[in-house]
């Protein structure tokens, strides 16, 4: 039950924005995904009428493994969906750092109680679908109307103050539209045509395996990380479910597609990289493989126009090297609620101050992907050997100093 606090702070919140009891504030959210669910949620705690809309047929079950660290699950927090993601996922217990050509150990570090020392939340991974599920079942508790199989497009008529929206045939307006729709975004390439997707050489490979038939190696409860010549791969479990996650990323010698991505046969993936052996024979098991290219749009000068707000993918696709997608997505829909929270007399002025907190943030995550990317496909033998030897005295010596690189990312609050 809500408290009578939480409830004035609504009521408040209503009649700055100057709205009557017969007017709410109204609020069409792009997009059915992490940000775009999270955003709707959001903005019903502020007394917002919200519409979600999404152009397939029901909320996408899809996806693999991804990791909520402590800044995601602070905004999972504010939403009391913390405790469900936690039991829905798993507690890594370490992170294992391998050289891929030979799987030997190049550092591990504990991370299932240093990290909840350190940041006072644990670290879950879980399969997308589990989060999405999660959010949607509150969706439904608050009772959000959600239009399926509803492709919105963008409306823009010439002198008109605000954007609308176009879906089946009617002209939709608008208080604020969420613009949630990934990393393909119609509505970035129609309203934020400045803003575009950078082809970059790089394409990654993802399936899940059981891991009742994987060497040990894999179906233990850790993350590993495998550094190889201009690849890397990442491994970890997807919850309760005794799956285990595979991201194989690398350079190519071309350019990639700007595709969202492609299911490939088993042969294809063996033929783009040549696995240790203790993993080729565990690939029978495979049953869907999917490439993709690795896509990153390039940096935003502004993350609004007129009534419309871009947030998680549609923000800014980044490359996938700090596993903070999930969690920079939860973070866009908490920090716009606050800004439309902080601001509740001009929208406008709110939309200002999300983008400029947000692109602030983006570009210190884009600096330190693409540092990470630099570091994990090394392609000289010998700046890898020494890259290991740096590693394994960190992991041993000074533990603490590897995660404080890291603190103003997990130490983020919303």
């Amino acid at each position: 039950m809500r408290g009578a606090k939480e409830i004035t702070g609504t009521i408040r919140l209503k009649e700055n924005l100057g709205l009557s009891k017969s007017k709410s504030f109204e609020v069409a959210i792009i997009g059915g995904g992490i940000s775009g669910l999270c955003s709707a949620l959001f903005l019903k705690q502020l007394g917002c009428n919200v519409t979600i809309f999404e152009k397939d047929k029901l909320v996408k079950s899809e996806g693999a493994g991804i990791q909520l660290t402590s800044n995601g699950l602070l905004v999972l927090e504010k939403l009391n969906l913390d405790r469900l993601a936690v039991e829905a996922g798993l507690k890594p217990n370490n992170l294992c750092l391998f050289d891929e050509t030979d799987f030997k150990s190049v550092g591990s570090l504990e991370i299932l109680d240093r990290l909840k020392a350190r940041y006072g939340r644990s670290f879950i991974t879980l399969h997308r679908s589990l989060l999405i599920k999660i959010l949607f079942e509150k969706v439904k508790e608050e009772k959000i109307k959600v239009n399926f199989n509803s492709r919105a497009l963008p409306l823009v008529l010439e002198d008109e103050r605000n954007i609308y929206i176009s879906c089946k045939g009617k002209k939709i307006e608008k208080d604020l539209i969420v613009v949630a729709d990934g990393v393909g975004s119609t509505w970035k390439k129609n309203i934020f045509r400045e803003i575009k997707a950078d082809t970059i050489s790089q394409s990654a490979y993802r399936f899940v395996l059981s891991k009742k038939n994987l060497p040990p190696i894999f179906s233990k409860n850790n993350i590993n990380l495998f550094f190889g010549k201009g690849r890397h791969f990442v491994t970890y479990p997807t919850g309760k479910n005794g799956m285990i996650n595979f991201v194989f990323c690398k350079r190519e010698k071309g350019q990639m597609i700007n595709n969202w991505k492609e299911k490939v046969t088993k042969q294809k993936f063996l033929n783009d990289f040549e696995l240790n052996e203790s993993l080729k024979i565990c690939l029978p098991d495979v049953q869907k493989i999917y490439r993709w290219p690795i896509i990153e749009s390039e940096k935003p000068t502004t993350l609004h126009k007129k009534n419309v707000v871009m947030v998680g993918d549609a923000a800014k696709s980044m490359l996938p090297y700090m596993a903070q997608g999930a969690n920079k997505a939860l973070e866009d829909s908490c920090e716009l609620a606050n800004c439309i929270k902080d601001f509740p007399l001009n929208v406008d002025e709110a939309l200002k101050s999300y983008s400029k907190r947000r692109i602030k943030r983006i570009h210190q995550f884009d600096q330190v992907s693409r540092l990470n990317e630099k570091v994990y496909h090394l392609e000289q033998r010998v700046l890898r050997k020494i890259f290991f030897v740096f590693l394994r005295c960190l992991t041993r010596l000074s533990p603490n100093l590897f995660f404080k690189r890291l603190d103003w990312i997990y130490n983020y609050k919303a």
